[in-house]
């Protein structure tokens, strides 16, 4: 029986109204292509040189947005997995991740808005009673740390809040999206940026948190003084202010951390480290000690000269920590003054960018380098210019065993793009970054072959570079060159991946793929995009990844409607991602853009088509009873089980909101002059299915009675359906295809409003029996 007892959902999206067609585009029609045969986005970081590059085309500008992250160490090394691993870890809080953060955090103490003072133990506590506390702090005082101190003292389940609002369109952050789960210690850090959260939030967020003390949870929202004052800010309720720890605290036990081994509280009474230490802020000191575990990486261990104040490794120590903290600006001042060769120069740069890197290559990007600055081609190889160990010697560096470049210096190579990037006009920036987007091409050739391992370091380098600076612009001069080769866009992918997700940069990223997928008019660009939203991007941020997959559906060009097809398998192949995805795509079909209703179409029947065994996957029948050995299991030919469609499989477990937009989105369809063939195949293959399998009819026939109920113009669209099971292809089960044909042509009778009869419909056991008591 169809159920008519719940209100239709909405499924207007606030985007763009563009003329309405009265037929979907022929797009809904075309052959699909087979899952299996769609590219693989788990494998985003494998550069091989094949593929077609595409044209270039139009960008948007990103814009920058700062963060600070207090208490914390912030560089990785090891690659981008270590990348990608380190933002799960801060997105998913794992217990590992909240220990590490916590060995060498300094509790800074909490004062009540009275100027109460408050021990951690205390301020938990008063969280636990209250449901809740909001952490106030500045830059770098460490107050995202200090909320997890607080939360991991509930003992309660750790859970960041990711609102769903989404600032590229308009959104803002309101207490309605918030949870309010029981066992939970959620964590929030509100933007940073006042516009973006609903007016009234301060005043609302009490009741929030006498909610969650209701149901045994709690809440650490972090909010810097100035918007929290643009809030209008609440004078009383949960309201702790975080204090700063003091610097030299904050040093001692992260160094402690960082080098176990050695006895580093000797440094804290220096001078020259006392005197950095003033004005530091919690940050500041965390970068110090990372600093100092850098210099003493080709220090001597315990074994070797002690490392104390008395000792030339002592000194040394201190005047290196010193000038790195400083960035070498007092040394790079010098050399620049010392060195006016813009060949020199050049050198120094490129083996910044490419430390570890062959001297050979080393030398290659340095006149690359040279040549584009001067607005030249590349000089001829000549022995009256310096070498590479003339070279290397001018420029303070090393060739180690390999005959690799390296500095002597720790971080020498970060502190000279800084010094370059800063001392240089915009232009120079540009040239230097789109130089840097040719690095991994052999022999500087645009059409050239990709040096894979180059190609890794690049990205790398952008990345760790736009992190360290809080500078997402970066990602946007290298984008349009990568996106274009097939052998480098897997990279660009990975990293644009990874900054959308990172609490540097993540905000800008995220609005900057948005603006992309919505007015770029570069096809490799748009096919960049949907790549990240069906990578690890939609694990965290879902709705804002449909949303921008929205926006390239509508563009109109066979490549990117390919990429976006790819992007909708990798999210469906993620169980926990269907339901949502299905509603997203309920909402393209019943949508007025048609070219996005006719990807939404082909989609559906994309999705729902039982994935045919790869090679190598076993026989078609299914895999080994793990129950039974090989010895057991039936030998000989046998029939392949049938595999239901995917789509119609999941609507029998989904929520009725689900069943029911899916529902309302096909009566949608079902009103255009000319049905698409891709809705037509679904829908025969929902018969089929159903007809064979008894347990998938109550699905149906209550998706099928939503199409019904969907608005006006009912008749029409029983008429279209009843066509349609008359068109209905022959089945293996003649009769049982009659029995399901003439249920659901009187369940959609009874459905019509208008042709509606009060006498009940006479049930098939036969088919419904496992949905017979709730009928």
């Amino acid at each position: 029986m169809i159920r008519t007892d719940r209100n239709l959902p909405e499924l207007a999206e606030p985007d763009r109204p563009e003329p309405a067609d009265q037929d979907l585009p022929e797009l809904a029609d075309r052959d699909l292509p087979e899952l299996a045969d769609l590219d693989d986005l788990d494998a985003l970081d494998e550069l091989d040189g094949g593929g077609t590059d595409l044209p270039a085309g139009g960008t948007g500008a990103a814009v920058t947005v700062d963060h600070n992250d207090g208490q914390v160490a912030n560089v990785v090394y090891g690659g981008l997995h270590q990348y990608v691993q380190r933002v799960r870890d801060y997105h998913e809080l794992s217990a590992e991740y909240v220990r590490d953060r916590l060995a060498g955090f300094v509790d800074p103490g909490y004062r009540t808005v009275a100027g109460d003072r408050l021990t951690a133990e205390t301020a938990v506590a008063r969280m636990r009673r209250d449901g809740g506390v909001i952490l106030v702090g500045g830059p770098g005082t460490g107050r995202y740390t200090a909320a997890l101190r607080l939360l991991h003292g509930t003992g309660l389940r750790l859970r960041e809040i990711r609102p769903t609002f989404d600032p590229a369109r308009g959104e803002q952050l309101t207490i309605a999206e918030l949870p309010v789960a029981p066992g939970y210690a959620y964590l929030l850090e509100l933007p940073e940026h006042a516009p973006h959260i609903r007016y009234g939030f301060a005043r609302d967020i009490a009741a929030y948190c006498d909610s969650l003390a209701r149901r045994g949870s709690a809440i650490a929202v972090t909010v810097t003084g100035t918007t929290w004052e643009q809030l209008g800010a609440v004078r009383d309720g949960p309201v702790l202010h975080v204090a700063a720890p003091p610097a030299d605290l904050v040093l001692g036990r992260r160094l402690h951390q960082l080098r176990p081994d050695l006895a580093l509280d000797w440094l804290t009474g220096q001078p020259q480290i006392a005197e950095l230490l003033v004005d530091a802020s919690p940050a500041e000191a965390v970068r110090l000690a990372q600093l100092a575990a850098d210099v003493l990486t080709a220090q001597p261990g315990p074994a070797g000269p002690p490392v104390t104040a008395g000792t030339d490794a002592g000194r040394q120590l201190v005047e290196a920590l010193v000038s790195a903290y400083r960035n070498w600006e007092v040394e790079l001042t010098a050399w620049f003054h010392h060195h006016p060769d813009p060949r020199h120069r050049a050198f120094l740069v490129a083996a910044a960018a490419l430390e570890g890197a062959p001297a050979g290559r080393v030398l290659s990007a340095a006149e690359a380098l040279d040549a584009r600055l001067a607005g030249t081609d590349a000089p001829p190889a000549s022995l009256g210019h310096a070498g590479v160990r003339t070279l290397v010697e001018t420029v303070d560096a090393y060739l180690d065993d390999d005959h690799t470049v390296r500095y002597r210096r720790a971080r020498y190579a970060e502190a000279v793009l800084d010094f370059v990037i800063t001392d240089r006009a915009d232009t120079f920036q540009r040239e230097l970054w789109r130089w840097v987007s040719e690095l991994p091409l052999r022999g500087g050739q645009r059409r050239g072959p990709v040096d894979r391992a180059l190609a890794t370091r690049s990205a790398e380098l952008v990345l760790h570079t736009a992190l360290r600076r809080r500078t997402p612009e970066i990602l946007s001069q290298v984008a349009p060159a990568w996106s274009r080769r097939a052998g480098l866009r897997g990279a660009l992918v990975h990293v644009l991946g990874i900054a959308a997700l990172s609490p540097e940069i993540g905000a800008a990223v995220r609005q900057q793929l948005y603006r992309w997928a919505q007015g770029s008019s570069n096809p490799a660009v748009l096919i960049a995009v949907a790549e990240v939203c069906g990578g690890e991007f939609a694990d965290f941020y879902l709705e804002q990844a449909m949303v921008r997959l929205g926006h390239l559906a509508r563009h109109d060009i066979a490549e990117v409607d390919e990429a976006v097809l790819t992007a909708l398998a990798a999210l469906w192949r993620r169980p926990a991602l269907r339901q949502p995805v299905l509603l997203r795509l309920a909402h393209w079909l019943a949508d007025d853009q048609p070219r996005r209703a006719a990807l939404a179409a082909v989609a559906l029947n994309l999705l729902g088509r039982p994935e045919q065994p790869r090679a190598g996957d076993g026989p078609a029948h299914g895999p080994v009873d793990p129950a039974h050995g090989p010895a057991d299991q039936p030998t000989g030919p046998q029939a392949p089980v049938r595999q239901p469609d995917r789509v119609l499989a999941e609507l029998v477990v989904a929520t009725p909101v689900v069943q029911d937009a899916i529902g309302v989105a096909l009566g949608r369809v079902l009103d255009v002059r000319q049905l698409p063939g891709s809705v037509e195949a679904l829908l025969h293959r929902w018969f089929d299915d159903a007809a064979a399998d008894p347990g998938l009819v109550d699905a149906l026939t209550h998706v099928l009675g939503r199409t019904v109920t969907a608005g006006p113009a009912a008749a029409r669209r029983v008429a279209r359906l009843r066509a349609l099971l008359t068109a209905w292809p022959a089945t293996d089960d003649p009769a049982r295809q009659a029995e399901l044909r003439r249920h659901l042509v009187d369940q959609l009778r009874r459905a019509n409003p208008i042709a509606a009869c009060p006498r009940p419909a006479p049930l098939l056991p036969s088919l419904l029996s496992s949905a017979a008591e709730e009928l």
